[in-house]
């Protein structure tokens, strides 16, 4: 029974090692269409790897992954990205929050492909990057404003404050 109960463990603890694994950015050199269209496969799952990480500003592969989803939303003709300037100024020119909305913009748009609407898309990515916000555990430091949109969007009135 102690076996069984190590094991189940170790399989917990594999899954969640696996979960946080950032795949190999190495493999897309992100200079032609052509080299951004093949890592196509792996975007959702660079946007992932960074809302499964804390957001710790010196992190290695956290940089890394920022910079290669950045790079692959400017060159892959297969996806057209909008950055909302009035939903980033929300971040007061925070790179590492507007890294994020980056990837929550990827993850809806990929996650949604039939949905077209520019503000829907935008609207939904800040509000994944509220929820990640909102988590202690992922050590974002909150300015004033996204505080009262973090309580306007936990009240189901986020539309009305922005």
């Amino acid at each position: 029974m102690k076996k069984l109960f190590v094991i189940i463990i170790a399989l917990f603890a594999a899954v969640n090692t696996f979960a946080q694994t950032l795949p190999p950015l190495y493999r897309y050199d992100l200079k032609t269409e052509e080299s951004c269209e093949a890592a196509d496969e792996i975007a959702l799952n660079v946007a992932d790897y960074l809302f499964a990480m804390p957001l710790i500003t010196d992190d290695e592969n956290r940089l890394r992954a920022a910079s290669f989803l950045n790079r692959w939303m400017e060159g892959t003709p297969t996806y057209h990205f909008v950055i909302d300037e009035d939903i980033t100024m929300n971040f007061e020119g925070d790179p590492d929050l507007t890294d994020m909305y980056m990837a929550a913009l990827t993850r809806y748009q990929l996650q949604n492909p039939d949905v077209e609407d520019e503000d829907k898309i935008s609207y939904e990515a800040l509000r994944q990057v509220l929820e990640y916000a909102n988590k202690d555990e992922n050590m974002v430091l909150l300015n004033k404003r996204l505080e009262k949109l973090i309580v306007a969007n936990q009240k189901g009135q986020l539309e009305k404050v922005l």
